[in-house]
C-alpha cells in the first residue's frame, strides 16, 4: 500500500503543472467569452489569465500556420516534379518517334487487365487513328507488345510478358537467336538458344524483324539469368524487359 501511495503521489506531482495549465487555458477562454458577451471591462483575474494564455495561443497558431505552409509547399513540389517527369517522358517519346518511326501514333494507356492469367492494356487510339491488329507498341525505352484487338477509338495491347506473346529475337553481342516468350511476373524467357551459344548476364536482346510485326533492332530487354542443363539442348535464359510495364502511361503504336 505504501508503494502504491508513493507512486500515486509521484504521478500527481508530475501531472500537476499540465493540469494547472489546461485549467488556466479553459478559464481564460471562458472568461474571454463571458466578457465579450456581458462585461465591457477586463478584471484582474482575466488579465492574469490572458497574459499567460495569449502568448501560448499565438505561438501555437504561428506554428500551425508554418507547418501548413510547409506541407502545402511540399505537396506543390511533388505535383510539379510529377508533371516535369510526365513532360520529360512525352518529349523523349516524341523525339524517338521523330527519329525512328515518323508515322507512329502516340497513345495513352487507359486500362489494365487485372486478371493474373493475362497481361494486356488498353490504349486510347484505334482503327480511326490508323491502327490495326498486329502492330508493335513501344516506348523510347523499348518494346511493350503488339495490338491484338481493335475498335474505332481503342485498342488492346498484348504485353511482351504475356505467355501468349512470342518475338523472334537475338543476342546483340553474339547474334545468337531464339524466341522471346512471356513468362508473367513482368519477365520474359528467351527459348531455343543453342546450348553452345555465348550468352552472358547483361547481354542486350533485340528483335530480328522477322514476321513483319516487330521492327528489326527494336530493344526487347537484357539477359537477367542464364541456366544451363547438362542434359538439355538449349539454354534457359530469363530476360528483363527494357520497359517498366508496371508504370506504362504513354506509348507509341509503330504504324509501318
Amino acid at each position: 500500500m505504501t508503494v502504491g501511495t508513493e507512486t500515486m503521489k509521484a504521478l500527481t506531482e508530475r501531472w500537476k503543472p499540465i493540469v494547472l495549465l489546461l485549467c488556466l487555458i479553459l478559464l481564460a477562454l471562458s472568461l474571454t467569452t463571458f466578457k465579450t458577451r456581458l462585461a465591457p471591462q477586463t478584471s484582474l483575474l482575466e488579465q492574469a489569465a490572458l497574459s499567460v494564455v495569449m502568448p501560448l495561443q499565438q505561438a501555437i497558431a504561428s506554428l500551425a500556420q508554418r507547418l501548413s505552409g510547409l506541407w502545402n509547399g511540399y505537396i506543390n513540389l511533388v505535383h510539379v516534379r510529377q508533371e516535369n517527369l510526365r513532360l520529360q517522358r512525352q518529349v523523349e517519346l516524341l523525339d524517338f518517334r521523330t527519329l525512328t518511326f515518323p508515322k507512329a501514333v502516340v497513345a495513352e494507356v487507359i486500362g489494365i487487365d487485372p486478371s493474373p492469367w493475362s497481361e494486356v492494356v488498353t490504349i486510347n487510339k484505334g482503327s480511326r487513328d490508323g491502327l490495326r491488329k498486329d502492330i508493335a507498341v513501344a516506348t523510347h525505352q523499348g518494346l511493350v507488345g503488339r495490338t491484338i484487338e481493335m475498335a474505332p477509338h481503342y485498342a488492346t495491347v498484348l504485353l511482351v510478358t504475356d505467355r501468349r506473346s512470342a518475338v523472334d529475337a537475338l543476342i546483340q553481342r553474339t547474334r545468337a537467336r531464339g524466341i522471346v516468350v512471356g513468362k508473367a511476373r513482368r519477365l520474359c524467357e528467351l527459348r531455343y538458344v543453342d546450348l553452345h551459344a555465348d550468352i552472358q548476364v547483361g547481354d542486350t536482346v533485340v528483335a530480328t524483324g522477322l514476321g513483319e510485326v516487330y521492327p528489326k533492332g527494336l530493344l526487347i530487354g537484357t539477359v537477367a539469368a542464364v541456366h544451363q542443363k547438362p542434359q538439355g539442348l538449349f539454354h534457359e535464359v530469363e530476360v528483363q524487359p527494357a520497359v517498366d510495364l508496371a508504370q506504362l502511361e504513354e506509348v507509341l503504336a509503330l504504324v509501318p
